[in-house]
């Protein structure tokens, strides 16, 4: 599949909210990227939807993993990659951030706003 398919097939199911399917999909496309900076957007995608997956299945633990490394991703997050708008991505993840603290127990239904927004063309 090539690059533009394999985005075009991971917003489709991330707006579906398939969030491990996503997942699997910026995966594939990180591997295939060669560009540092592309690829550290498209982790950070795949970070996030696995984030979700991990919120709505309570694994919480798995969570906070996560929680480590998304800041350093944020860091060079754009507001527009691929004519969609991350903006509200990075604002959700930075949400998530300071509702999931990073160790202790936390009840999933803690977590307000734990579905990820929409990724829209700008």
């Amino acid at each position: 599949m090539n690059l533009e398919k394999l985005w075009n097939k991971a917003i489709v199911e991330h707006n579906n909210e398939e969030y491990h399917e996503s997942h699997e999909l910026f995966e594939d496309l990180w591997m295939e990227l060669d560009d540092r900076t592309e690829k550290d957007i498209v982790q950070t995608l795949a970070q996030a939807d696995a984030l979700a997956v991990h919120i709505q299945t309570g694994n919480i633990r798995a969570a906070q993993r996560l929680m480590r490394l998304l800041p350093e991703l944020l860091q060079n997050f754009p507001s527009e990659y691929r004519l969609i708008d991350l903006s509200e991505m990075k604002t959700w993840i930075l949400e998530m951030i300071s509702n999931i603290p990073q160790s202790g127990d936390i009840e999933k239904r803690q977590i307000e706003n734990s579905r990820p927004p929409k990724l829209t063309k700008n």
